[in-house]
């Protein structure tokens, strides 16, 4: 049966019926593409409406010119000097174009990301299983480079109604359509795509950057909520999908801000000042370089990252990178060791192991290190105070040890990472049963359980503790194998168990039987 189509009996006013067929797949796809366009337009609109005194603000940074003192100390003394010359309606200057380049921009932009899945589904992978991520993010990259295209000749108009002319308080006060007769006048048709290289690599790379960061926490919260088997294409609640969307537009920012600096220094420049015609992408950048070095690319960065005001959430995502790039560290070697020790298989095989185990720890310390930091803060943030309490820690482990370690299937990287904690966390307990308390020390010093006042728990815990865990340990192995981690198994076999068995000289020296 064709399944693009499908039989449809209607009955009619005589009695009769007749048969007709409606396309499925086809009405459907056509349905979504116009949603797409539609609600990407609104979309484009009301978020232009939000942003767009923002991005005034950074096109006059970065568009600051090189032969002259910076005319802006950061993001606010722009602000004050704008509001002060021309109020706050100068802010907006120059917004109907973007207006209709918004809507023309977003609804591209989703159109060609859904298309660029449909092609993947239809060519490359399966069409009936949702796409990995890493898809997601490559259809992302591809939507950015086509919106590019379109994209490019709003912003030349765009950054040039939004500076300065010549550095000077005045402001370059023709319209949009006087701007586009000039360009074409002076440059024809191929001058409204100056700066298409910088909008290219902002645009395909910001928008990988954008969807995957969006699909990324947007899963990550259907995974609290629903556990390992999360349904992709489930909605999620407004707050969800707005802090979603909130980290794919810092990622979008962040990661290709240089590309933009030089773009809006590409179409700001006037003409009369370009000494042997327009620059290049790659003479700006040099410029830019030769002027402040990297700092100049990314100085705008510097002082957002540097401002107070969003300690906090910068605090989350680099909670995020260092939980990751610490699980890194932590798990590749020790996978790398412990597989081509005591794994067979092939070195394909081998390495899927590696790169599954270091994945998986590098992703779960992210993910706690992102709840327990979000925990945090939403405790300080209810007390009217906004200070954090004593227990607050102890609340906000206990939230990130069950959603990241405590639901859903327990694997063993997850049982080695508890079990490790719970080592330390024993050990701690020990020490402070016996310490003193203290009211003017941290936390209220010790719990004070047990005198320890001439040392000697102290000097004899230790080796009582380490006897008996080895004590345990290998009772449990002997009789109760399968109570005990499995990696903690695998070792003990090795070691102790294949110990036991040889039948010639090569497997007595060189391996195991």
């Amino acid at each position: 049966m064709n399944v693009s189509e499908e039989t449809v009996v209607v009955p009619v006013q005589t009695g009769a019926t007749i048969e007709t067929t409606k396309a499925g797949p086809v009405t459907h796809q056509t349905a979504a593409a116009l949603k797409d366009i539609a609600f990407g337009s609104a979309a484009g609109i009301v978020g232009k409406f939000v942003e767009y005194p923002f991005d005034t603000v950074k096109v006059r940074l970065q568009s600051q010119p090189e032969h002259l003192p910076l005319q802006y100390t950061g993001p606010l003394d722009c602000f004050r000097q704008a509001i002060r010359r021309d109020g706050f309606r100068g802010l907006y200057r120059g917004i109907s174009a973007p207006l209709a380049g918004a809507a023309i921009e977003n609804s591209s932009l989703f159109l060609s990301y859904r298309l660029s899945q449909d092609f993947l589904q239809a060519t490359i992978l399966p069409a009936k299983e949702p796409l990995p991520l890493s898809a997601l993010v490559t259809c992302g990259g591809v939507s950015g480079a086509v919106t590019s295209l379109v994209l490019t000749p709003i912003e030349l108009i765009k950054c040039k109604m939004q500076v300065p002319l010549d550095g000077a308080a005045r402001y370059n006060r023709s319209g949009p359509l006087t701007l586009i007769a000039s360009i074409y006048r002076r440059e024809g048709v191929m001058g409204f795509w100056h700066g298409q290289l910088g909008t290219l690599i902002r645009e395909a790379g910001g928008s990988a950057a954008w969807f995957g960061s969006y699909e990324g926490v947007s899963l990550f919260f259907r995974q609290i909520r629903d556990g390992k088997n999360a349904i992709r294409d489930e909605a999620l609640p407004v707050h969800q999908q707005m802090l979603a969307g909130a980290a794919a537009g810092m990622s979008y920012n962040f990661l290709f801000y240089p590309a933009d600096t030089i773009k809006s220094r590409m179409q700001t420049e006037e003409y009369g000042q370009l000494h042997g015609g327009k620059r290049t992408f790659g003479t700006v950048g040099k410029a830019l370089w030769r002027e402040q070095g990297l700092k100049g690319l990314q100085s705008s960065v510097e002082k957002f990252i540097l401002d107070p005001k969003y300690k906090d959430f910068l605090a989350l995502l680099k909670g995020l990178r260092n939980g990751a790039v610490y699980g890194t560290k932590v798990r590749f070697p020790h996978a790398l060791v412990m597989v081509f020790l005591f794994r067979t298989g092939t070195l394909r095989e081998k390495a899927r192991i590696i790169i599954k185990a270091t994945r998986q720890h590098a992703r779960n310390l992210a993910l706690f290190a992102l709840t327990y930091k979000s925990s945090l803060l939403a405790l300080k943030y209810v007390r009217p105070e906004r200070k954090e309490a004593q227990y607050d820690t102890f609340l906000a482990g206990l939230i990130g040890g069950y959603t990241i370690f405590g639901r859903g299937i327990q694997s063993s990287v997850n049982q080695q990472i508890v079990i490790y904690i719970f080592a330390r966390v024993v050990l701690a307990l020990a020490k402070l049963s016996i310490a003193p308390r203290d009211p003017t020390a941290s936390g209220g010093g010790g719990l004070g359980l047990i005198r320890d006042e001439d040392g000697v728990i102290s000097k004899r815990a230790w080796p009582i503790f380490a006897s008996l865990s080895w004590a345990f340990v290998m009772y449990l192995f002997r009789y109760h194998p399968d109570t005990l981690q499995p990696s903690l198994r695998s070792s003990m076999k090795y070691i102790y168990e294949n110990a036991d068995h040889w039948d010639c000289v090569r497997n007595f020296i060189w391996h195991n039987k």
